[in-house]
């Protein structure tokens, strides 16, 4: 399904983060925000460290500190792993569509709860359908 400007929002701001992988651990102040993690040796290749960074601003002025001191970096902008993932980018459908639905239904569903209590509010309908069951009651 087509995904919306707000859908796109949605998903760069609460669901990808950017991992930035660099040779040594910086000597300088990363700005607020970045976490900063070990890698195994053997399973990041030459990468020592990981820095994870949820804000895009924040990652770009990471990423010029980094440009500024010269230090060797790899970026990779990945699905951060959230419980509500699911629920703002289900798989290949739109969050915004998917809301836009559920509204629409909910009113249907309960314009026709309102038309059913005022159909039976009318004396003659209901002195109908007693008279039909107690014909069905007597029939069987």
């Amino acid at each position: 399904m087509q995904l919306t400007k707000f859908d796109r929002w949605l998903k760069e701001n609460f669901i990808y983060e950017t991992h930035i992988f660099i040779l040594r651990r910086p000597e300088f102040k990363l700005p607020s925000g970045v976490k900063i993690s070990e890698l195994d040796q053997g399973a990041s290749g030459d990468y020592r460290f990981r820095l994870r960074i949820k804000n895009n601003k924040k990652a770009d002025q990471t990423l010029a500190l980094l440009k500024e001191h010269q230090l060797m970096c790899a970026t990779h902008v990945v699905e951060g792993r959230h419980w509500y993932n699911k629920r703002i980018a289900p798989e290949g459908k739109s969050f915004t569509y998917q809301w836009i639905l559920r509204g629409i239904t909910s009113v249907l569903i309960l314009c026709a709860a309102y038309g059913v209590y005022v159909l039976f509010q009318n004396p003659q309908l209901i002195s109908t359908i007693q008279d039909t069951l107690n014909e069905l009651k007597a029939g069987m």
